[in-house]
């Protein structure tokens, strides 16, 4: 019997059409169609979450299974059905999650979350770790680079060091470790999605050059991470953040052309929000622009792409909202309008605010482009419409705007200064990069 195999937080990416094998390792042949943005016959949704609320979202009742499994092109699940505390006995929940996505729908395709920095949060990965700690990452000065200092009598979490060759090949091959089987990895895992693949580690006091030498050590961890997976069932392996606009001039190392060399997927996290735009919620132009075009050459040249979306000008710090049984998360806003108080402000404003994610979504979309719009990363924060009884950050009922037949492109979008328009074959799709509230999806 192998060793149990595990996830990280888990990320499960879910996708219902085919999934050839990789090119080189490198090129993702994940791809929707045009007839719609979810429907029966068409997907474009990619969502990333877990969920907060283990008496509403379990394994008893399974409505939520079914919705994710038969709406979502791709799913990413983070902590989910106590995989945090997982440690190394029974069966982790993100397995168990899996196994039941699959039932409903066996063309899924699940990639499991990984964190280039912080590893994980269950004990059974977290031991392992703390038992390396030459793998643990130094400040220049030799002190530890906490991801999370000690503090009222909890260890202190360390930043993983992938400039060293040994914990690349753990990181690399963990995920496999949550499995009882090679077969069952290869049944109920895809590939990984892996955050924090950026240049920099933002709590580590280094120099320029080790963290040259730590991003060139991500790279190298993925790649074998692609390799394998690849192997095992000709999966896939997307990091996070190698798209975000706001960074690429600061980080020669991560553009979509060179990071992407290595692995075969992207996932942009601030779509429209955060640091895509200025402090009074408008959008910035100039970093709006570059993600536009990071995006389009990102999946014009063969790469999968997910765009997290949040509903209108989001920002930190985040909130809650609903009851105390039954909380969902919601970003704030930046801007004089503030976000609603009440469950039914918050998905009347979802649903108000769509067409600002939507539309920027249509004008960069390629067949390899998908779409996740929520407040935050549970799934009770807007993934999909909750059961009567159940308070989430959507309606009840999903977008009429998923529904619509929408038809292939006309071609790529038209720009002319700051307003990008593209034709579709049931749709026209206006977007002007100075005023977020003229987004415009005309339905014809």
């Amino acid at each position: 019997m192998m060793a149990k195999f595990s996830v990280f937080q888990l990320v499960v990416l879910v996708v219902v059409l085919g999934w050839p094998v990789t090119v080189n390792g490198q090129l993702s042949h994940m791809m929707h169609n045009w007839d719609c943005v979810a429907c029966e016959t068409n997907s474009m949704l990619a969502g990333n979450f877990g969920h907060a609320n283990n008496f509403i979202f379990n394994m008893s009742d399974l409505w939520w299974v079914d919705t994710v499994a038969r709406s979502y092109a791709a799913v990413a699940m983070n902590d989910i059905l106590g995989s945090r505390e997982y440690n190394g006995t029974g069966e982790n929940g993100i397995v168990t999650v899996s196994r039941a996505l699959k039932a409903v729908n066996p063309k899924l395709k699940i990639l499991w979350y990984m964190a280039a920095d912080r590893v994980s949060d269950n004990p059974f990965v977290m031991d392992q770790f703390r038992n390396h700690p030459e793998w643990w990452l130094k400040n220049d000065d030799g002190s530890i680079a906490w991801y999370r200092p000690p503090a009222e009598g909890q260890p202190g979490r360390p930043t993983l060091d992938l400039s060293q060759p040994a914990a690349q090949q753990w990181f690399a091959n963990l995920t496999l470790t949550y499995f009882r089987s090679h077969e069952e990895a290869k049944q109920l895992c895809d590939g990984v999605f892996v955050d924090s693949a950026s240049f920099r580690n933002p709590s580590a006091k280094i120099s320029a050059e080790r963290s040259q030498k730590i991003f060139d050590g991500k790279m190298a961890a993925l790649h074998m991470a692609q390799e394998t997976f690849t192997e095992l069932n000709g999966g896939e392996v997307w990091g996070n953040a190698v798209l975000e606009a706001h960074s690429i001039p600061k980080t020669p190392g991560v553009t979509w052309n060179t990071a992407l060399q290595h692995f075969n997927g992207a996932f942009e996290e601030m779509f429209g929000s955060f640091a895509s735009q200025n402090r009074d919620g408008t959008w910035n132009v100039t970093l709006m622009e570059r993600c536009f075009e990071s995006v389009i050459n990102a999946s014009n040249a063969g790469h999968s792409v997910v765009i997290h979306a949040f509903p209108g000008p989001s920002t930190s710090p985040f909130m809650d909202r609903g009851t105390v049984d039954n909380r969902f998360h919601v970003s704030s806003w930046a801007g004089p309008v503030r976000v609603p108080n009440t469950t039914e402000g918050c998905q009347q404003a979802a649903a108000e605010r769509l067409v600002e994610s939507l539309a920027p979504f249509l004008i960069v979309a390629n067949e390899r482009v998908f779409l996740s719009y929520a407040w935050f990363y549970s799934i009770e924060d807007g993934y999909i419409p909750c059961k009567a009884g159940v308070e989430c950050g959507m309606p009840s009922s999903w977008y009429p705007e998923f529904t619509r037949p929408l038809g292939p492109p006309g071609g790529p979008a038209q720009r002319n200064g700051t307003v990008w328009t593209r034709e579709f074959q049931h749709a026209s799709v206006y977007v002007d990069l100075k005023d977020r509230h003229a987004s415009k999806i005309t339905w014809h």
